[in-house]
C-alpha cells in the first residue's frame, strides 16, 4: 500500500487532531528533503512560513472540528526555503467506529506551472485587448477619414453635376429650339449644328467623368429588370452599324449565336457596355470589320458570354494592362478623341453585375474583348413592353382638351425661359417662380394643374415647397414633377418617395418633356408634317361649313388667323362652338396643327358666296 502512496504523482499526507503528521507520502518527503522520521511528530512550523503556517491551520480546523471537507481549495504555499508554490487540495475528515474524528487526510497537486501559464495568458489577452482597441480605434478613425472622403465627393459630385448640367440643359435646350428655325440660313445651321454637336460631346464627357466618380464613391445601384436581349443587341448594333458604314467597315452579329431573348438583369448597362466596346472596335479599326458574338455556359449559374472581335490596330502586351486605367489612351490610339473612361467603366459596370472582361490582342492583327455575365433567363411574359412612338416635331396640342395650367419653380433664369418657351409654344398657360415660397404662393393664387420643380433652390427647396403645397387645399389633386440636374438615382427616389409624382432630369430631351405631360396630363399633341388629307374626314373645312357663323364672327376669326395671336384665335373659336360644334372641332383641328390658310381660303369664299 505504502508503495502505491510512494508512486502516486500528488502529494499525500494524514495529520493527527493536534496538526502533528502521521504519514507523507514519497512526493512530499523528496520536496521538504527528509525522510518518513523527519516527517512523523512534526508540525507544519517545521516546513512553511508563519503565514502559510496560519492559513493551513484554519483550514485543518475546519475539517477535524467540524467535519466539514474541502475540496479543490488553492494555497498559496510558501516552503522553509524560499520557494513558493501554488496547491490544489482535498481534505477530508478520518472517523473511528463511534464516528469521532481521529485523523485529516489531505490530498494536493501543485498547480505552479498551471497558474504561471494562466497568468501569462491572463496578460497576453489583456495585452491583446489592448492591441485590438488601439487597432480598432485606428480602423474606426480610417473608417470615419474614409466616409467623411466619401461624403465629401458625393457633396461634390452633386454640386458638379446641378452646375454642369443645368448650364448644359440650356446650351443644348436652345441650340435644338433655335435649330428648328426654318429661316435660318444655311451658315447659321452648320454653326448651330456645331454648338450642338460641341455640347453634346461635352455632355458625353461630363456623364463619363461623373459615372466614374459615382462608382468609386459606390454610389451606384444596378437595376434588375426584365428585358428583351434580342432588341438590345439589334439597336446597338443598327446603332454602330451608321458609324461602321462611315468608315468601310464590316459589323455584323454571328449568326451562330445562341442566347436567350429575355433575361433579367441592368438593361441600361449592359446596353451602355455594348456602346462602349462596339464604339471603340469600329473607332480604332480601319479596314475590314468588327464582329458581335454571344454565347451562354452553365455551371452552379447560368452566364452569358460576349465577344466583340475586330481587325483593327491591335493593342501590345504591355498596353493591355493599361487600357482599363482611367484616363489612360495608349500609344497607338492617342490620336482618336476621348476621355479614356470607356473601358474603366465597362470593366466598373461589369465587376458589378458580377461578371469578368478580358481582352486577346496583337498589334496589327486585331483585338478580342470576352465578357463573363452572371444571367437569369426570363420569359416574354415577364417583359414590361413600353414603346414610345416617335411622330415627329410637335407643333401644338390636340384639340378638344382640357386648358391645363402649368407652373414653372426654376432659379436659373436661362432655364426658366427654355421650359417656358416649351410649354407656350404648344400653348399651356404658363407662370414663373424663383423659388418654393413663391412657387407655394402662385400654386394658392392660381391653381395650377402641373408644376415643374426645381429641387436646388435658395429660399426654399424643392422637396420643401412640395411639402407645403401637398398640405394647402388642392395640394393632392395638383401634379408635381421634379426638375433636377442629379447624377444620382438615390435622389430621383429619394424625391419620388417624398411625394413627387415624377422625376426629369436635366439636361432634358424636349420629348421627355412633353411625354411627361402625357403620363401626368394625358395630354395629346398634333406633330409636324401631318397634312390637311391625314386629318380625320370630319376635318375637311368647307365654305358652306362657315356660312352657319355670323358675319361678325366670321370677320372676327379672320382679324384673329391674321394677327396670329393664339390666345386671341382660341377665343374665338369658343364662340363657335354656340353655332355648330362639329365646326369648332374641325377648326380647332386645323389650328392646332397651324392650318391656318385653309381656314381663310374658305371665310373668303363663304364671304364671296354672300356677297353673291
Amino acid at each position: 500500500m505504502l508503495t502505491i502512496l510512494d508512486s502516486v504523482d500528488a502529494y499525500i499526507y494524514l495529520k493527527d487532531t493536534q496538526g502533528r503528521y502521521l504519514f507523507a507520502n514519497r512526493p512530499v518527503r523528496d520536496m521538504w528533503h527528509v525522510d518518513m522520521d523527519g516527517v512523523i511528530g512534526f508540525g507544519d512550523e517545521r516546513f512553511f512560513d508563519s503565514t502559510t503556517v496560519a492559513n493551513i491551520r484554519l483550514n485543518d480546523r475546519r475539517v477535524l472540528d467540524a467535519g466539514e471537507i474541502l475540496r479543490s481549495e488553492e494555497t498559496n504555499v510558501v516552503v522553509t526555503t524560499g520557494k513558493r508554490s501554488v496547491y490544489q487540495s482535498t481534505k477530508l475528515p478520518l472517523h473511528r467506529e463511534d464516528g469521532s474524528i481521529y485523523a485529516l487526510c489531505g490530498i494536493s497537486v501543485d498547480i505552479t506551472e498551471r497558474k504561471v501559464a494562466e497568468e501569462e495568458l491572463r496578460q497576453y489577452k489583456d495585452h491583446l485587448e489592448e492591441l485590438v482597441d488601439q487597432r480598432t480605434g485606428e480602423l474606426v478613425l480610417a473608417r470615419d477619414a474614409a466616409e467623411a472622403a466619401n461624403r465629401a465627393k458625393s457633396v461634390f459630385l452633386a454640386s458638379m453635376s446641378h452646375e454642369l448640367r443645368t448650364s448644359m440643359n440650356a446650351i443644348l435646350g436652345f441650340s435644338n429650339m433655335l435649330r428648328k428655325d426654318q429661316m435660318l440660313l444655311p451658315e447659321q445651321r452648320e454653326n448651330l449644328d456645331i454648338i450642338n454637336r460641341s455640347g453634346e460631346h461635352l455632355m458625353a464627357l461630363i456623364n463619363d467623368v461623373l459615372e466614374v466618380a459615382k462608382i468609386e464613391a459606390g454610389r451606384v445601384q444596378l437595376e434588375c429588370v426584365t428585358f428583351d436581349l434580342g432588341n438590345v443587341v439589334r439597336d446597338v448594333s443598327d446603332m454602330m452599324q451608321v458609324r461602321a458604314q462611315e468608315k468601310g467597315l464590316r459589323l455584323i452579329v454571328d449568326q451562330s449565336s445562341e442566347f436567350p431573348r429575355y433575361i433579367q438583369g441592368d438593361e441600361a448597362r449592359l446596353r451602355q457596355v455594348l456602346i462602349n466596346l462596339l464604339g471603340n472596335a469600329v473607332k480604332f479599326t480601319q479596314q475590314g470589320g468588327v464582329t458581335l458574338r454571344l454565347a451562354t455556359r452553365e455551371n452552379t449559374n447560368q452566364h452569358l458570354l460576349i465577344e466583340v472581335e475586330d481587325t483593327g490596330i491591335g493593342i501590345s502586351p504591355e498596353d493591355q494592362q493599361k487600357i482599363f486605367e482611367p484616363f489612360v489612351q495608349v500609344a497607338n490610339s492617342a490620336s482618336h478623341a476621348g476621355t479614356g473612361l470607356g473601358l474603366t467603366i465597362t470593366k466598373q459596370f461589369v465587376q458589378l453585375m458580377g461578371g469578368s472582361i478580358a481582352v486577346e490582342s496583337t498589334p496589327g492583327s486585331g483585338s478580342i474583348f470576352r465578357l463573363d455575365l452572371l444571367m437569369d433567363a426570363a420569359t416574354e411574359a415577364e417583359v414590361v413592353k413600353a414603346t414610345a412612338i416617335e411622330k415627329g416635331h410637335i407643333v401644338g396640342l390636340a384639340p378638344n382638351q382640357p386648358e391645363y395650367r402649368i407652373l414653372i419653380v426654376e432659379d436659373q433664369p436661362e432655364n426658366q425661359l427654355l421650359l417656358a418657351k416649351l410649354m407656350a409654344d404648344i400653348g399651356f398657360p404658363v407662370k414663373l417662380a424663383g423659388n418654393g415660397k413663391e412657387a407655394v404662393n402662385l400654386f394658392q393664387s392660381w391653381q395650377p394643374h402641373l408644376i415643374w420643380m426645381d429641387r436646388r433652390m435658395p429660399i426654399m427647396d424643392g422637396i420643401e415647397a412640395m411639402k407645403c403645397i401637398r398640405e394647402l387645399p388642392g395640394g393632392k389633386d395638383v401634379k408635381i414633377v421634379a426638375v433636377t440636374a442629379s447624377a444620382f438615382k438615390e435622389q430621383r427616389d429619394e424625391m419620388l418617395g417624398a411625394g413627387m409624382d415624377d422625376f426629369v432630369r436635366k439636361p432634358y430631351r424636349f420629348n421627355e418633356i412633353y411625354e411627361c405631360l402625357t403620363r401626368q396630363l394625358g395630354v395629346q399633341y398634333v406633330y409636324a408634317g401631318v397634312s390637311e388629307a391625314e386629318l380625320e374626314p370630319e376635318a375637311k373645312l368647307t365654305p358652306q361649313m362657315l356660312a352657319v357663323l355670323p358675319s361678325e364672327l366670321s370677320l372676327a376669326l379672320r382679324d384673329a388667323l391674321e394677327s396670329l395671336e393664339s390666345e386671341r384665335i382660341a377665343e374665338v373659336i369658343k364662340q363657335v362652338a354656340s353655332y355648330d360644334e362639329s365646326l369648332q372641332k374641325i377648326l380647332s383641328k386645323l389650328v392646332a396643327n397651324y392650318n391656318y390658310p385653309s381656314i381663310l381660303t374658305a371665310l373668303k369664299m363663304t364671304t364671296q358666296e354672300r356677297r353673291s
